[in-house]
């Protein structure tokens, strides 16, 4: 009898969850935003290394492998600009890309996307941290510190609509040297 092929799709991307320390520092800058946006859930809060939109499970499969073969190496970066971008009317808290192995990361990332043909951005690698969404204007006067990451683990997250709205589970992890 042939195999059965597994021709589940998923929608996945590379990132670095919060500790929740970090996650309540986020929570207490969400808390000061206008009533009118709609707030990122605290379950939801990461930063996306890259989007990699839809793979199968043979394409998913080569991506554990090819990250798996990857250097991973530990960074920090602070994050330390609440700012609205007009498209995709989000507020983030960002930061620069300014770790030499940050960037090395976000790189082979994007190598690996166009390697296995799957989404490439399109915009440089900017750090953040999507505080909420169908944000219309900038905000000011936010009283905050800087948020500093130094992540452990990289992880393979998916995306999809679930019962309680938009859910992140982690598919697979690995850890930063």
């Amino acid at each position: 009898m042939p195999k059965k092929t597994d021709n589940t799709v998923k929608r996945v991307f590379l990132g670095f969850s919060l500790t929740p320390q970090q996650t309540a520092q986020v929570q207490a800058i969400q808390q000061q935003l206008p009533k009118s946006v709609r707030l990122v859930p605290a379950r939801n809060l990461h930063v996306t290394l890259a989007f990699l939109g839809q793979v199968n499970s043979s394409t998913l499969d080569a991506l554990i492998l090819a990250v798996d073969a990857l250097e991973k190496p530990g960074f920090a970066v602070s994050l330390d600009l609440v700012e609205h971008w007009q498209q995709p009317k989000i507020l983030c808290l960002k930061g620069q890309a300014s770790d030499p192995s940050l960037i090395s990361l976000a790189n082979a990332g994007q190598l690996l996307a166009k390697q296995l043909r799957l989404h490439q951005s399109e915009h440089e690698f900017t750090p953040h941290i999507t505080l909420s969404r169908k944000a219309k204007m900038a905000v000011h006067n936010l009283s905050y510190v800087p948020l500093i990451m130094q992540p452990t683990a990289l992880h393979l997250f998916e995306s999809f609509s679930g019962n309680n709205g938009v859910e992140y589970p982690i598919l697979h992890s690995w850890q930063l040297n």
